[in-house]
Protein backbone atom coordinates (compact mmCIF):
# COMPACT_ATOMS: atom_id res chain seq x y z
CA UNK A 1 0.00 0.00 0.00
CA UNK A 2 1.50 3.46 -0.81
CA UNK A 3 1.69 6.58 1.32
CA UNK A 4 -1.17 8.56 -0.17
CA UNK A 5 -3.87 5.00 0.34
CA UNK A 6 -2.66 4.82 3.63
CA UNK A 7 -3.47 8.54 4.39
CA UNK A 8 -6.65 8.07 2.67
CA UNK A 9 -7.75 5.11 4.77
CA UNK A 10 -6.46 6.91 8.26
CA UNK A 11 -9.01 10.16 7.29
CA UNK A 12 -11.70 7.59 6.22
CA UNK A 13 -11.19 6.19 10.01
CA UNK A 14 -11.19 9.79 11.44
CA UNK A 15 -14.13 10.77 8.88
CA UNK A 16 -16.12 7.90 10.64
CA UNK A 17 -15.37 9.18 14.28
CA UNK A 18 -15.93 12.27 13.39
CA UNK A 19 -19.36 11.74 12.22
CA UNK A 20 -20.65 10.31 15.48
CA UNK A 21 -24.37 11.20 15.92
CA UNK A 22 -24.66 13.17 19.40
CA UNK A 23 -24.98 10.50 21.88
CA UNK A 24 -23.01 7.77 20.54
CA UNK A 25 -20.40 5.94 22.15
CA UNK A 26 -17.18 4.79 20.90
CA UNK A 27 -15.38 1.23 22.79
CA UNK A 28 -11.80 1.92 23.27
CA UNK A 29 -9.15 0.91 25.25
CA UNK A 30 -7.58 2.88 28.22
CA UNK A 31 -3.94 2.24 27.66
CA UNK A 32 -2.39 4.50 30.06
CA UNK A 33 -2.52 7.38 32.90
CA UNK A 34 -0.41 10.20 32.19
CA UNK A 35 1.54 12.51 34.82
CA UNK A 36 -1.33 14.37 35.92
CA UNK A 37 -3.63 11.80 36.19
CA UNK A 38 -5.51 12.15 33.25
CA UNK A 39 -6.53 8.46 31.22
CA UNK A 40 -5.04 8.14 27.83
CA UNK A 41 -7.67 6.33 25.92
CA UNK A 42 -6.98 4.88 22.02
CA UNK A 43 -9.36 3.22 19.47
CA UNK A 44 -7.63 0.00 17.82
CA UNK A 45 -8.99 0.46 14.03
CA UNK A 46 -8.49 4.05 14.22
CA UNK A 47 -4.76 4.76 13.38
CA UNK A 48 -4.77 8.16 14.51
CA UNK A 49 -6.45 7.86 17.73
CA UNK A 50 -3.74 6.41 19.84
CA UNK A 51 -3.40 7.49 23.55
CA UNK A 52 -5.38 10.53 23.09
CA UNK A 53 -6.10 12.42 26.58
CA UNK A 54 -9.58 11.94 28.19
CA UNK A 55 -11.71 13.26 30.72
CA UNK A 56 -12.94 10.85 32.93
CA UNK A 57 -16.92 10.41 34.70
CA UNK A 58 -15.28 7.74 36.50
CA UNK A 59 -12.04 6.75 38.73
CA UNK A 60 -9.47 5.47 37.04
CA UNK A 61 -6.52 4.16 38.30
CA UNK A 62 -3.71 2.01 37.09
CA UNK A 63 -5.22 -1.04 37.84
CA UNK A 64 -7.78 -0.35 35.20
CA UNK A 65 -5.07 -0.06 32.50
CA UNK A 66 -5.68 -2.24 29.28
CA UNK A 67 -9.83 -2.43 30.12
CA UNK A 68 -12.23 -1.13 27.54
CA UNK A 69 -14.19 2.43 27.56
CA UNK A 70 -16.95 3.86 26.75
CA UNK A 71 -16.48 7.37 25.10
CA UNK A 72 -18.27 9.90 24.05
CA UNK A 73 -16.56 13.42 23.00
CA UNK A 74 -17.65 16.81 24.63
CA UNK A 75 -19.74 18.81 22.22
CA UNK A 76 -19.26 16.15 19.50
CA UNK A 77 -15.32 17.42 19.54
CA UNK A 78 -13.19 14.11 18.42
CA UNK A 79 -10.41 16.03 20.22
CA UNK A 80 -12.36 15.72 23.45
CA UNK A 81 -12.57 12.20 24.41
CA UNK A 82 -14.82 11.52 27.78
CA UNK A 83 -14.50 8.03 29.58
CA UNK A 84 -18.12 7.22 30.67
CA UNK A 85 -17.57 4.10 32.30
CA UNK A 86 -15.58 0.48 32.10
CA UNK A 87 -16.78 -1.95 29.54
CA UNK A 88 -18.40 -5.19 32.40
CA UNK A 89 -16.68 -8.00 31.64
CA UNK A 90 -16.71 -11.19 33.95
CA UNK A 91 -13.08 -11.95 33.38
CA UNK A 92 -12.30 -8.42 34.74
CA UNK A 93 -13.93 -8.42 37.98
CA UNK A 94 -12.26 -12.36 38.36
CA UNK A 95 -8.58 -10.34 37.70
CA UNK A 96 -9.54 -7.81 40.07
CA UNK A 97 -9.62 -10.15 43.10
CA UNK A 98 -6.78 -12.06 41.88
CA UNK A 99 -5.32 -8.31 41.89
CA UNK A 100 -6.52 -8.18 45.66
CA UNK A 101 -5.05 -11.21 46.42
CA UNK A 102 -1.82 -10.18 45.21
CA UNK A 103 -1.97 -6.64 47.29
CA UNK A 104 -3.08 -8.47 50.32
CA UNK A 105 -0.06 -11.26 50.22
CA UNK A 106 2.27 -8.01 49.54
CA UNK A 107 1.23 -6.50 52.51
CA UNK A 108 1.98 -9.41 54.64
CA UNK A 109 -1.87 -9.80 55.49
CA UNK A 110 -3.28 -13.18 56.22
CA UNK A 111 -6.73 -12.77 55.77
CA UNK A 112 -8.69 -11.90 52.44
CA UNK A 113 -12.23 -10.34 52.48
CA UNK A 114 -14.15 -10.24 49.31
CA UNK A 115 -16.92 -7.71 49.37
CA UNK A 116 -18.21 -7.79 46.00
CA UNK A 117 -19.18 -9.87 43.80
CA UNK A 118 -17.57 -12.62 41.48
CA UNK A 119 -19.14 -13.19 37.96
CA UNK A 120 -21.47 -16.14 37.71
CA UNK A 121 -22.03 -17.88 34.83
CA UNK A 122 -24.62 -20.85 35.15
CA UNK A 123 -26.02 -20.98 31.58
CA UNK A 124 -22.80 -23.11 30.77
CA UNK A 125 -22.96 -24.97 33.46
CA UNK A 126 -19.28 -23.80 33.89
CA UNK A 127 -17.71 -22.73 37.55
CA UNK A 128 -19.40 -20.67 40.13
CA UNK A 129 -17.95 -18.25 42.49
CA UNK A 130 -20.60 -15.93 43.57
CA UNK A 131 -19.98 -13.73 47.22
CA UNK A 132 -22.39 -11.65 48.30
CA UNK A 133 -21.66 -11.21 51.77
CA UNK A 134 -24.54 -13.25 53.61
CA UNK A 135 -23.55 -16.58 51.37
CA UNK A 136 -20.90 -18.04 49.61
CA UNK A 137 -21.67 -20.50 46.36
CA UNK A 138 -18.36 -22.15 44.72
CA UNK A 139 -19.43 -24.64 42.36
CA UNK A 140 -17.62 -26.99 40.09
CA UNK A 141 -18.39 -29.33 37.61
CA UNK A 142 -16.53 -32.07 38.38
CA UNK A 143 -15.39 -31.08 41.58
CA UNK A 144 -14.54 -28.61 44.48
CA UNK A 145 -11.37 -28.82 46.94
CA UNK A 146 -10.45 -26.72 49.69
CA UNK A 147 -7.04 -27.26 50.99
CA UNK A 148 -4.63 -26.32 53.58
CA UNK A 149 -1.02 -27.65 54.39
CA UNK A 150 -2.13 -31.49 54.54
CA UNK A 151 -5.71 -31.13 55.08
CA UNK A 152 -8.52 -31.21 52.12
CA UNK A 153 -12.31 -31.42 52.11
CA UNK A 154 -12.97 -32.69 48.52
CA UNK A 155 -16.84 -32.52 47.08
CA UNK A 156 -17.28 -34.53 43.91
CA UNK A 157 -19.92 -34.10 41.51
CA UNK A 158 -21.54 -37.88 42.28
CA UNK A 159 -21.95 -36.90 45.46
CA UNK A 160 -18.98 -38.24 47.51
CA UNK A 161 -17.35 -35.67 50.28
CA UNK A 162 -13.88 -36.95 51.61
CA UNK A 163 -12.74 -34.75 54.93
CA UNK A 164 -8.66 -35.19 55.08
CA UNK A 165 -6.20 -34.42 57.53
CA UNK A 166 -3.74 -35.57 60.36
CA UNK A 167 -6.21 -34.79 63.35
CA UNK A 168 -10.43 -34.55 62.70
CA UNK A 169 -12.14 -32.58 65.00
CA UNK A 170 -16.31 -32.67 65.43
CA UNK A 171 -17.46 -30.62 67.91
CA UNK A 172 -21.50 -29.31 68.58
CA UNK A 173 -23.07 -27.81 71.45
CA UNK A 174 -26.31 -29.41 70.37
CA UNK A 175 -26.86 -32.82 68.53
CA UNK A 176 -24.05 -34.35 66.59
CA UNK A 177 -25.99 -36.50 63.93
CA UNK A 178 -24.19 -39.12 61.88
CA UNK A 179 -26.96 -40.43 59.48
CA UNK A 180 -26.46 -42.99 56.53
CA UNK A 181 -26.94 -46.01 54.77
CA UNK A 182 -24.59 -47.53 56.94
CA UNK A 183 -22.59 -45.95 59.61
CA UNK A 184 -18.91 -47.75 59.34
CA UNK A 185 -16.42 -46.87 62.39
CA UNK A 186 -12.78 -47.79 62.03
Amino acid sequence: MDMASLLDSASQELEQVNTLGVGEILIARLDAIDESGRPLVSVSHIADFNLRPALATVPVSPQHIGRQVALMFTQGAVSQPVVMGFIHSPLDQVLDVVLATTESAQTGSDELVFTGNLPERKSDDTETLHIDGKRILLEGREEVVLRCGESSITLSANGKISIRGKYLLSRSSGVNRILGGSVQVN
